[in-house]
């Protein structure tokens, strides 16, 4: 069973978003980032720096799109002003 991050809308998540947990693409740690700021909140600080891989010992699946990914998921996001996003 997987799960999906609610800030990028990463689908391969082996635990739920909670209990400390981390998401491999985007860096959130349930439970401490999303106590004081939104899923929505920390999904815009992600799309600033320009959208990066968080992982080092998790590679982004073949072909990753952190874009496309955000759509596939049905995440509303605003485009990042100036910054390119990285695939």
């Amino acid at each position: 069973m997987t799960f999906t991050c609610p800030v990028c809308g990463y689908d391969r998540m082996p635990f739920p978003p909670e209990d400390h947990h981390i998401c491999s693409c985007c860096g959130t740690e349930f439970g401490y980032e999303d106590i004081r700021r939104t899923h929505e909140e920390l999904r815009e600080e992600w799309l600033s720096r320009g959208a990066p891989w968080f992982s080092n010992a998790v590679r982004p699946p073949h072909g990753w799109d952190p874009i496309q990914q955000l759509q596939r998921a049905g995440l509303e996001f605003h485009a990042a002003k100036g910054k390119p996003v990285k695939r």
